[in-house]
């Protein structure tokens, strides 16, 4: 395997995790704003989800460019491009899962004290759920990653066989 296909897989993967990024802040503003005066809020996860969009669009062609010089075949014998593509889903849903799953759980300890009788000390009148549903998104994120890895492994290694089929032809 070329260096340029190992360093469009991190490329692609620092897409996934731009996009992630944005999208998942975004459906949280969607959700839990009250007030959408303040439509500057939502400029920067739209611009996240744009870039990591386009970064996943632009990741063949700069990863070529990157390694236009030095691009050697690495021999990882007995490992498919599918099943490192699966390694690299795998391991960014747990990066997001891991990341997130504390927040979560504290979040939901949180309302179990809320509704407690004894709660008081620091009784808000109306929480803000913005974090929690941020920090579950990308535990959800996260999840479905790690779930759907094989399946979306496949179709990007079949997709890249066919973008590799086309360039051999031209």
């Amino acid at each position: 395997m070329p260096v340029s296909s190992i360093t469009q897989v991190i490329l692609r993967l620092f897409a996934l995790h731009w996009f992630l990024a944005g999208i998942i802040p975004l459906a949280s503003l969607m959700l839990f704003v009250g007030d959408l005066n303040g439509y500057f809020s939502f400029i920067p996860p739209i611009t996240q989800v744009v870039v990591g969009v386009g970064f996943w669009f632009l990741a063949p062609a700069i990863s070529r460019l990157v390694a236009r010089k030095n691009d050697p075949k690495i021999s990882l014998e007995g490992v498919t491009e599918e099943q490192l593509f699966a390694t690299a889903f795998i391991s960014l849903g747990l990066y997001f899962s891991l990341k997130s799953f504390s927040s979560v759980f504290n979040w939901l300890h949180f309302f179990v004290v809320k509704e407690s009788p004894d709660y008081g000390f620091h009784q808000e009148l109306e929480p803000s759920y913005y974090d929690f549903t941020e920090q579950g998104l990308t535990l959800a994120a996260g999840l479905y990653l790690i779930l759907s890895a094989k399946g979306w492994a496949a179709k990007l290694s079949r997709s890249r066989k066919s973008e590799q089929g086309t360039d051999a032809d031209a």
